[in-house]
């Protein structure tokens, strides 16, 4: 019997057992507020290399842990699209979405053109889209990250898999050990008000007389079914509804016959969370159509997302293949630090710009998104807000839906490079995203989204 997916899944547990362990008695954990997720990645990236010494056998499958990133990104997607939406988007939700949108392209445009800069200097055998990754490591997921580098592979980007984890991973890293002394210059500042500083520092166990936190509520008669099983079972289903519809697409685009139909065919299902996410919503829309919704509980669903991350993080760390990592460490450090850098800055001049309230909850959640995922960004944002008390948390849950709509072209786009490799295509697709910013910033003022504002205003 296989028993190589149930190894790393144990493997993957006791890391992040380990991890929770580890956060309740070390005090700069608890300090800087490092989530459990990352501290098992590397938790148990060093387990896997001491495995791969001690017992070959029972070393982790990298392409396994692959795998396992690719789809918790699909069941994560699928259980934040099918929780009950807010039917009223306000002017700050769209402008949060446009905000998201025009920070992707702002990384891709400093990824990509540092990777062009590498490609005609110094690097000629680097892949055109290497730099592309920091959009989607940091900008998207580890899992959206490993799914394109993946399908990029099949064009001819070696490790293109390893490299997206590599971007991923370091995404989490900047969000973590950036977006903490952020926090903590926001509240020294004065820019937060009403924050318990106790949570902090809090060990991650609650004690028995501390309040706990509603995990769920059934929705299913347990002799029938248990809750838990019946909103895994309708995830399940969502995501088979997806899969057979880009096995359909694909189907039809292999009938056309021309070479770039079928590879461009390929790369949709890099995009499978996309899509997920689409039905997910739809059949949200259709519960709510049929006075159905209430046989989905938020709480369950939140905690199959959040486990489905925690889950996804400490696999894409572990995945990271440290003999790539060394071969690509030049263009990875550069393209990592500036695309951090010029990502945080744009970040803080957006939130002061296009926002009159809760400026700073605003910049750190969507720095936390743009650096990580939409779970980071409410992670950061969770520090000074715990109870999202504040519109930040609902603003950015809606406003990355949208985003994925208002960036949609950029998906296709960052995807020409790999299809068409040649000079003229390298330079029209850095001019396209670079037009996309433009036009998005014109979009946003005529929508009256800039406010005039002092630069030392937050």
């Amino acid at each position: 019997m296989g028993w190589t997916i149930v190894i790393d899944f144990t493997l993957l547990s006791l890391s992040l057992l380990v991890a929770s362990i580890l956060r309740a008695n070390i005090g700069f954990l608890k300090r800087f507020h490092v989530p459990n997720a990352i501290t098992a990645g590397f938790v148990a990236l060093g387990l896997m290399y001491l495995l791969d010494w001690l017992i070959p056998n029972l070393a982790p499958d990298r392409k396994v842990l692959g795998n396992i990133v690719y789809h918790l990104l699909a069941v994560t997607f699928i259980s934040i699209g099918l929780k009950k939406r807010v039917k009223y988007i306000d002017k700050n939700s769209l402008t949060t979405a446009f905000n998201l949108s025009l920070g992707y392209a702002v990384e891709g445009f400093i990824g990509y053109s540092l990777t062009l800069l590498f490609l005609f200097t110094f690097m000629p055998k680097i892949f055109p889209t290497f730099g592309m990754l920091l959009e989607i490591g940091f900008g998207q997921s580890s899992g959206q990250a490993y799914a394109l580098g993946k399908q990029w592979e099949s064009l001819g980007f070696v490790h293109g898999g390893t490299v997206g984890l590599t971007f991923g991973a370091i995404g989490f890293l900047w969000a973590c050990f950036v977006g903490i002394p952020l926090l903590n210059w926001g509240i020294k500042k004065g820019y937060v008000k009403n924050l318990d500083k106790k949570i902090l520092s809090h060990t991650g166990f609650l004690k028995p007389n501390e309040k706990k936190h509603v995990s769920g509520y059934s929705t299913t008669h347990p002799d029938v079914i248990s809750s838990g099983s019946f909103h895994l079972a309708f995830v399940g289903f969502i995501y088979l509804v997806d899969y057979l519809f880009i096995k359909g697409v694909v189907y039809l685009l292999g009938l056309i016959g021309s070479n770039f139909a079928h590879q461009f065919g390929n790369i949709l299902w890099a995009y499978h969370a996309f899509f997920a996410t689409l039905f997910a919503l739809i059949a949200g829309k259709i519960l709510d159509r049929l006075n159905l919704h209430y046989i989905l509980d938020e709480h369950i669903l939140t905690n199959i997302s959040a486990s489905s991350v925690d889950f996804l993080v400490t696999a894409a760390i572990m995945a990271i293949e440290l003999v790539v990592v060394m071969e690509f460490i030049v263009p990875i450090t550069i393209i990592s630090i500036v695309g951090g850098v010029l990502t945080t800055l744009f970040v803080l001049y957006m939130a002061k710009n296009t926002y009159n309230d809760y400026i700073f909850e605003r910049f750190i959640s969507i720095f936390g998104l743009l650096t990580g995922t939409v779970s980071t960004g409410l992670a950061l944002l969770r520090v000074i807000d715990p109870d999202y008390e504040t519109p930040a948390a609902s603003d950015l849950v809606l406003g990355s839906g949208l985003s994925l709509f208002i960036g949609f072209p950029l998906l296709f786009v960052i995807n020409i490079p790999a299809l068409k490799q040649n000079v003229k295509a390298y330079l029209l697709t850095d001019a396209a995203i670079f037009g996309y910013m433009v036009i998005t910033i014109i979009v946003m003022v005529i929508l009256g989204m800039f406010k005039r504002r002092s630069l030392n205003t937050i």
